[in-house]
């Protein structure tokens, strides 16, 4: 499956620092956008993935509110980075 990055992507201090903070951000890494808008995220280890995967709602709403009109995230993909 390839993973867009729209233009928006790349301004991660407006919508991903900004949102979650710099020690949540510092455990993973937003890889792209799917066919389905679903964001995907390469974390550092499996116990954030859970984590992560658990709070996906929360963390997708506030994302959204972030991007405001710039573009809509529907949900969450987290791979551990031993599974990348």
């Amino acid at each position: 499956m390839a993973l867009s990055q729209p233009d928006w992507f790349s301004d991660r201090d407006a919508w991903w620092t900004s949102t979650l903070g710099a020690g949540v951000c510092g455990q993973l890494e937003p890889l792209g956008i799917d066919d389905e808008d679903r964001l995907h995220l390469l974390c550092t280890d499996p116990a954030w993935a859970r984590q992560i995967a658990v709070l996906s709602g929360v963390i997708t709403a506030r994302l959204n509110t972030a991007l405001a009109t710039r573009g809509i995230i529907t949900g969450i993909i987290v791979t551990p980075a031993a599974e990348h």
